[in-house]
């Protein structure tokens, strides 16, 4: 399992288990990255519809809600007697980041942002989040000056990145965390890069002021040189020490499909409830893990999705950048957590 470790200030914060997943990578002999994809301007045109046009006084089939505010429901059926309602709801319908539902900063966040989780590259920074055209761009770029830092990659972070979360917007306030839920079905739709040295990750920790994550539902962790491959994971136990991964290799996705996502928009959620966590592609269920109260997760937690460059698990595998002046984005077109009412 790889290391948490950051920085906050002059302070070294270091926990079990891994923000960038706590999987540990299976074993590949043959890892050969695909040709270099680039990313449109931040300004370009928004993305294609996700949600069914409404008609008259309905959502219309395959939604719920109310006109105008329509979301397509999500791809499990609610329990008996129940419906799903939406909890929370990040749309990047405007021209900055809503702080009242999202900081761009980790959840040990002193007032300096937060850098790299596991010896990266990467600063986080609020510059690093533009919203426009209805989505949100985490923008990864070379940081010039580079800053000093024992959290980043041989202690200088080179380059800053984008990350928005639920969590507290600074943790030595005593300010609450921004959004936390228990059990729901949590969707994020995405366009992520597909290279090499790049990585997308869409998490879930513990909402827990102390930094006692003992629980970690990676509802995707993507390595840039591989867009076929959507790393899927549940770990629990002390310290994180036990494991469900959904994927037994690369180019393995479960029974979802192994093709390259980072050609379009892609939805990727996990459904959440007391009894099993189970994982979801464009709407397409991959795997489930079954368990009680013993093993499956029954405290809120917080939502993260952040982008990271050469992080420890890349590094390992030998898929870090080729070329140290790249700037990449992962675009964000929507985060939505619906609940059963």
């Amino acid at each position: 399992m790889l290391s948490l470790v950051a920085c906050v200030g002059e302070v070294t914060q270091s926990a079990g288990g891994s923000p960038d997943g706590g999987l540990k990578p299976p074993v590949d002999a043959g890892l050969k990255p695909p040709p270099d994809v680039g990313v449109g301007p931040p300004d370009a045109p928004g993305p294609p519809p996700a949600d069914a046009p409404v008609s008259g006084d309905s959502c219309g089939p395959d939604m719920i809600g109310t006109p105008p505010a329509c979301f397509t429901a999500p791809p499990v059926a609610p329990e008996s007697g129940k419906q799903w309602k939406i909890s929370f709801s990040e749309e990047f319908d405007g021209t900055s980041l809503d702080t009242a539902k999202l900081t761009p900063c980790f959840d040990w966040n002193s007032g300096g942002c937060t850098a790299s989780f596991n010896t990266g590259r990467e600063k986080y920074m609020p510059s690093q989040i533009v919203v426009s055209n209805g989505t949100a761009k985490m923008i990864a770029e070379p940081l010039s000056p580079p800053e000093s830092s024992s959290a980043c990659l041989n202690g200088q972070c080179t380059y800053k990145a984008g990350l928005l979360s639920t969590a507290r917007p600074k943790a030595q306030s005593g300010t609450p965390y921004l959004y936390t839920f228990t059990y729901g079905y949590v969707e994020a739709r995405v366009k992520f890069p597909a290279t090499q040295g790049f990585f997308t990750a869409f998490w879930m920790l513990p909402a827990d002021p102390t930094y006692q994550y003992q629980w970690e539902i990676d509802i995707v962790e993507i390595l840039g040189y591989d867009p076929t491959t959507i790393y899927m994971t549940y770990s629990y136990g002390q310290d994180r020490s036990q494991s469900h991964a959904v994927n037994s290799s690369t180019g393995n996705n479960g029974k979802c499909p192994v093709k390259d996502y980072s050609t379009d928009w892609v939805r990727l959620g996990v459904d959440w409830q007391p009894d099993h966590i189970a994982w979801y592609i464009d709407g397409v269920k991959c795997d489930q893990f079954n368990g009680d109260s013993t093993t499956i997760v029954g405290e809120p937690m917080q939502i993260i999705l952040n982008n990271m460059i050469d992080n420890e698990w890349e590094r390992r595998w030998n898929v870090t950048l080729t070329d140290l002046t790249q700037v990449r984005q992962t675009e964000v077109d929507y985060i939505r957590v619906y609940q059963q009412q």
